[in-house]
């Protein structure tokens, strides 16, 4: 039996620490692939102060407080400092705002085409496409904030991802709002007037000395920093910090702490579980040595003494079991991974082995005690008390279904066992963590209680003449306490693996579900600070790998205090690209119930060439036009129409190479240059053609000025053109949804089960609310309400067609609409995905469906749970093995009477595995039963906290992975089968050898 315990406490502290190591390890291989995946501003962090003029001794004083910031994390980092400021520039007749800074290293850095970095105060370096497109070249004299400089190179950033440029993407681009960067030498700063800025970016040296157990200290460092550096730093007051670094680690963070939370759910599983085997051992221990007690109390010991040389024994084989379990542990992570782990092991793997060997030396004491009382001294209260014993157990079993009851209502009322804290911050809670382990434990203590009335009830039913059936129920009977160890452990070993196959195959479902409704197809890119342009769409969509590409719109949705996001896509781009999400959503039903009508002559694909007639008179000169054309995907694409050819009566022909411009024609813009005053300006379309085909134009196109002139262009009666009568820069022409010149838009819109119960809406109501750039509302009908919308990233969601989106933009702004995000389909997402990388911003995130990080990490809580199973079914065996061989060892005495009533020794070793088989098969039951209301009761919301984006998916259900179950079950069943053959083959060996008067030797 010290057997038994030794094996058990060695299993269990082998499992609390590996459980503990390799989650983790899960989540520090997690947490460095994520970093690996991010570029630019999403590994650095920044802290910048107007300059000094003690330069020099600023820039120790900032390296100083950093190293004693970090320090305590124990992760190195790589700090640079550069020098900026906006300023203004004139070349020749040119002049606008841009960008100076002084870059280090900047000749590592970057690829000078010409020339090459400024070398003194006077010199000049710029950003290659800036000089190229204002016309600059090396020895040009420029102008920067009225000091002259000589250009000394030009130049692009070698790596644009690099961390240290913080995702600036005017390194490649050379700036959009303001021209550059200009490179000078630090020491021109001296000839200017203003003092410029000083930013330190700080880039971690290695994504390889990440942990999961030490990134959050890099983010509870640096959110300290404003503090920290108070009065230890020159031009405190101007500090401003960003920490984009951070952010990504706290991302990262708030995914795993679902898994935090499952880790408590496996330990005190298995460590209840654990107690509950203990226990049993422990009484079939003392039970095995009573004659052995009584012994030592005749010869003068004390029933405490008794008990304490007991508690004694079990503590030993308890701390040997503790040394072997976690020795083997040690051995495993120094040959497979690296033991440095161990050291680094929080308390959480050490604190569940310590409270089962102690546990386990308490039982001992206490139940050797009470037994030798009971066996020396019934009269105090020991045999003669059975009505207490009958009483004892009953009561057991209502304290732990009151507490167990208790923490299951707690963790379907929260939903999770991650809560709200007293400050706001998620916590794990307590009670609710471990309502799996006390509602298995519940049911079946509830099933030992209930097992005498089932022996009752079997014993009834057994034939007259099933001689060993009567004898294996009359033992059961009258040794209950005996066989209560198996039964108990076998049936938290079958309900263990019962919920962990619930939660694994739950747990896939939902992560599955979520993941795809996270991406809302194969791929997605988002851009949130720089907007995807039209060549780096088609860059996408002309990369290796690549099936489609099609953007969508993200937006804010804000109807009265109810909070969300419009998603604008095109009908196309939802019936091909976005997933159905499990079956949760249906592409096609969606893409109609929100399709518009695309106002606008049509393109078609192919188009080389477009020709264009109009009518323009009282123009001093031809007004210039730019064609919009929607693809099938709601991507804008500008069409420039080259100089016209005159014809009669002010007719002109503007031809314009088409070629990748193909789909719906929405606005045509006008600018109309200086109209004659004498009489108002007139300009009309006549008519279009591509290729030669004629196109419709018979649309009623709206004008806007775009300006909120006073004087707005009038429209034509027709709706075919407008006049003017005062000087208008641009004029665009917009094809309206109604024909009219009201052009009323009332879409189908498709909205969230959430969203629509929170503004109480249903199918076919009037939903009003704002999209960006429109100062009108739009006046939606709702057409569709579904569990969640792919992409949306939010239960509060709502879905409308990407060409409302686009021609309320296209009333309002000169600009086509910025799009951030897009889908992509492919067979191979993580090649695309890396190729990809390389095309977008620095700052770009592409998410796959896939997701084989948080697939990785968030696992482990499935795999926790899978392990503490494994670690009950091999508990259950080797308890069953030690409760065969008590067996044999108390029934020994009874083979004389058996062989002397006519037994052979085959009916004999039946009388022990009918025994055992009746407690197995009770506890296979109770095991069963106890693990399907466990998870009935508790894995949806485990699951959910175990899913870092389970709010996606309003509905799931719970299922089983019959494969893993089955496995389970037959493990279970296969070492119990040979505990019984070997108990059986050892009683037939002993009926047949041992001679009547040695049996009871």
């Amino acid at each position: 039996m010290l057997a038994a315990i030794v094996a058990v406490v060695a299993l269990l502290c082998g499992l609390s620490l590996a459980m503990t190591v390799y989650i983790d390890h899960q989540g520090t291989a997690g947490l460095r692939a994520e970093l690996e995946t991010r570029a630019g501003a999403d590994l650095a962090l920044r802290a910048s102060f107007d300059l000094a003029e003690d330069a020099a001794a600023q820039d120790d004083a900032v390296r100083a407080a950093l190293d004693r910031t970090f320090q305590p994390t124990g992760i190195a980092f790589d700090v640079t400092r550069s020098i900026d400021t906006e300023a203004y520039y004139r070349f020749d007749e040119l002049d606008g705002p841009a960008q100076l800074a002084t870059i280090p290293d900047l000749a590592a850095r970057a690829e000078f085409g010409s020339g090459g970095a400024p070398e003194g105060p006077a010199e000049v370096a710029v950003q290659a496409v800036a000089a190229e497109s204002l016309g600059i070249d090396v020895g040009d004299s420029i102008v920067l904030n009225d000091v002259g400089f000589t250009v000394s190179g030009t130049w692009t950033a070698l790596d644009p991802l690099d961390p240290r440029w913080y995702g600036d993407d005017s390194v490649v681009t050379g700036g959009a709002e303001r021209a550059g960067p200009f490179a000078v030498a630090e020491e021109a700063w001296e000839r200017f007037e203003s003092a410029p800025t000083a930013t330190w970016t700080v880039v971690p040296r290695s994504v390889d000395e990440f942990t999961a157990t030490n990134s959050d200290s890099v983010v509870i460092s640096w959110q300290g920093v404003e503090q920290q550096w108070r009065g230890e730093v020159p031009e405190y007051p101007s500090l401003v910090v960003q920490g984009r670094l951070t952010r990504t680690l706290g991302d990262f963070a708030g995914r795993i702490l679902g898994l935090r939370a499952i880790e408590p759910v496996a330990a005190v599983l298995v460590a209840g579980s654990a107690l509950v085997v203990l226990s049993q051992l422990v009484q079939l221990l003392v039970a095995t040595r009573e004659r052995e007690s009584a012994l030592y109390w005749a010869r003068g010991q004390s029933p405490l003494g008794i008990a304490r040389r007991t508690a004694v024994e079990v503590g030993a084989s308890s701390l040997l079991g503790a040394a072997l379990g976690v020795g083997a542990v040690a051995a495993g992570f120094a040959i497979a991974s690296d033991v440095r782990e161990l050291l680094a092991v929080r308390s959480s793997g050490v604190i569940v082995p310590a409270v089962v060997v102690l546990g386990a030396i308490v039982f001992a004491g206490a139940a050797s005690y009470r037994s030798v009382v009971s066996v020396t001294t019934p009269s105090k209260g020991g045999r003669g008390s059975a009505r207490v014993r009958r009483a004892a157990l009953p009561g057991v079993v209502v304290l732990v279904t009151v507490a167990a009851a208790l923490a299951v209502w707690q963790l379907r009322l929260y939903g999770s066992p991650v809560t709200p804290s007293a400050t706001g911050a998620p916590s794990i809670d307590p009670v609710a963590v471990v309502a799996p382990a006390a509602a298995l434990i519940a049911i079946v203590l509830a099933a030992l209680a209930a097992f005498p009335w089932i022996v009752r009830r079997l014993a009834r039913r057994a034939g007259a003449t099933d001689v060993p059936a009567h004898l294996a129920l009359r033992t059961l009977a009258r040794y209950t306490g005996r066989v209560a160890a198996p039964l108990v452990i076998v049936a938290l070993a079958v309900g263990s693996a019962t919920f962990a196959a619930a939660f694994a195959a739950t747990w896939d479902r939902l992560f599955t579900q979520t993941a795809d409704l996270h991406a809302g197809s194969d791929l997605r890119i988002s851009s949130r600070f720089d907007p995807l342009s039209a060549s780096e769409l088609d860059a996408i969509a002309a990369a290796d790998g690549v099936r489609r590409a099609a953007p969508f719109d993200v937006q804010n949705l804000s109807i009265g205090t109810v909070t969300g996001v419009t998603l604008g896509a095109a009908p196309d781009t939802i019936r091909e690209l976005a997933t159905t999400a499990g079956g949760s959503f249906s592409p096609d039903d969606a893409a109609d119930a929100i399709a518009v009508d695309q106002p606008g002559p049509v393109v078609p694909e192919g188009t080389s060439g477009l020709e264009l007639r109009v009518e323009a008179i009282g123009f001093d000169e031809a007004p210039r036009l730019t064609a919009w054309v929607a693809d099938s995907f709601g991507s804008l694409r500008s069409v420039e129409f080259g100089e016209p050819e005159a014809e009669p009566d002010g007719v002109l022909v503007y031809p314009a190479d088409a070629s990748g411009a193909s789909g719906t024609l929405l606005s045509i813009d006008v600018r109309a240059g200086t109209p004659s005053l004498e009489e108002p300006a007139t300009f009309r379309l006549l008519s279009m053609q591509a290729d030669g085909t004629e196109l419709e134009l018979d649309q009623y196109w709206i004008t806007d000025s775009l300006r909120g002139q006073f004087y707005p262009p009038i429209p034509l009666p027709d709706g075919d053109g407008f006049t003017l009568e005062s000087p208008l820069p641009i004029v665009r022409m917009t094809a309206t949804f109604d024909g009219t010149g009201a052009d009323v838009l009332r879409p189908g819109v498709v909205v969230t089960q959430r969203l629509a119960d929170l503004l109480e809406l249903e199918s076919g109501d009037l939903v009003v609310f704002a999209l960006r750039d429109s100062p009108q509302n739009v006046n939606a009908f709702v057409t569709g309400i579904v569990p969640s919308i792919p992409g949306s990233r939010t239960d509060m969601a709502l879905l409308i067609d990407l060409a409302v989106t686009n021609h309320l933009h296209q009333r309002n702004s000169q600009k086509a609409l910025e799009l951030t995000d897009a889908w992509v389909t492919t067979d191979e997402p993580e090649q695309v995905r890396a190729e990809l990388r390389s095309l977008l911003p620095a700052n770009t995130r592409i998410d796959s469906r896939a997701d084989p990080v948080g697939r990785q990490v968030l696992g482990a809580a499935a795999i926790a749970l899978w392990a503490a199973a494994a670690c009950c079914v091999i508990i259950a065996v080797v308890a069953v093995g030690s409760a065969s061989g008590s067996r044999l060892r108390w029934g020994r005495n009874d083979i004389a009477s058996l062989r002397a009533i006519g037994l052979s020794p085959r009916e004999q070793s039946g009388v022990p595995l009918r025994e055992l088989g009746i407690v197995l098969g009770v506890a296979a039951v109770a095991g069963i039963l106890a693990g399907a209301a466990v998870t009935l009761l508790t894995v949806a919301e485990l699951a959910r906290a175990a899913v870092d984006r389970a709010y996606l998916a309003l509905q799931f259900s719970v299922a089983l992975d019959l494969v893993g179950w089955s496995a389970m079950l037959g493990a279970v069943a296969a070492g119990i089968g040979l505990v019984l053959l070997s108990l059986a083959r050892r009683v037939r060996s002993i009926a047949a050898t041992a001679l009547p008067g040695e049996v009871g030797e």
